[in-house]
């Protein structure tokens, strides 16, 4: 290190350029206090090392934030999709309960179109070599009424906002998604069940099998996008979320039908044919869920 050379020059100079209390390094320009900032400086770097990662370290650290990132991740998309199905369900719900009130306060009568609180359907007394059933017996359901079913459908037609309108063929219009049938479930859930044995099972309801919902059934595309498709007058389901999948039964398509209460009023309730496909919910477990 130079020597730094005090107020008095060491080989008896004249001492120019020192002034009193500072002292300079010789040769350098540099002030005393100079000097030792730069010392404390050097001294910091040598006691004081600064620290930081390898490359290897950098890429296993994000090697374990990827692992944890690839685990979660599914989980939370999962949760957020079902989450935004039951806001889409209640909004669906809502829209459809609403429009059956407002129907009925436009015709200023309780119309005569529902299953009654007693229904218990029909048994089936004959079917024929594929185990469809070609003859049932009376209906224990004397309460269901099903007179003033055209008007009401017709007024519902002018209460809802509607897009599009499919009165059969409703695949190939483009009106819904590819959808399965309440047979076509039963048989992948049954898979050493044959066809005869699958339309025993769905005889009750075969209007959900799924050759009938692609060829057959009225739908209704609503301006919000959800879709009705129609069972009967008193029985249809409700895609929450329209053409968008996953399009499955208990995930975004729900059956409801439509009945009147002890009280008098008309209700929506979960359809009398449950259809749920693998790792679905019903739609009572829905209701239960949005307004729990």
């Amino acid at each position: 290190m130079a020597r730094i050379i005090g107020a008095r020059p060491a080989d008896g100079g004249n001492g120019a350029g020192v002034t009193s209390g500072s002292t300079r390094r010789a040769g350098s320009g540099l002030s005393q206090n100079d000097t030792q900032s730069f010392c404390s400086a050097e001294c910091d770097a040598a006691h004081y090392p600064k620290f930081g990662f390898t490359l290897a370290e950098v890429l296993i650290t994000l090697g374990i934030i990827g692992i944890v990132a690839a685990m979660t991740l599914p989980a939370l998309v999962q949760n957020y999709q079902k989450q935004v199905i039951k806001e889409q369900f209640k909004k669906s719900y809502n829209t459809a309960s609403n429009a059956y009130k407002m129907a009925e306060a436009v015709l200023g009568f309780p119309p005569q179109c529902y299953y009654g609180w007693d229904n218990y359907g029909a048994p089936c007394l004959e079917r024929d070599e594929q185990g469809n059933c070609i003859k049932y017996g009376e209906y224990v359901n004397p309460t269901n009424q099903t007179s003033d079913c055209a008007i009401l459908k017709k007024t519902l037609k002018k209460t809802y906002k509607i897009a599009k309108i499919c009165e059969g063929n409703a695949l190939e219009q483009g009106c819904i998604p590819e959808y399965k049938g309440n047979d076509t479930i039963y048989k992948e859930s049954n898979d050493t069940d044959d066809d005869y044995a699958a339309n025993v099972a769905t005889s009750g309801y075969s209007g959900w099998r799924e050759s009938p919902i692609h060829n057959d059934r009225e739908v209704w595309d609503l301006v919000d996008g959800t879709i009705i498709l129609w069972y009967s007058d008193k029985l249809f389901a409700l895609d929450v979320n329209g053409m968008k999948r996953p399009n499955k039964w208990g995930y975004d398509l729900f059956p409801f039908m439509v009945y009147k209460h002890k009280s008098g009023a008309l209700k929506l309730q979960p359809g009398g044919c449950q259809i749920t496909d693998k790792g679905g919910v019903s739609t009572s477990q829905m209701l239960y869920e949005i307004y729990k």
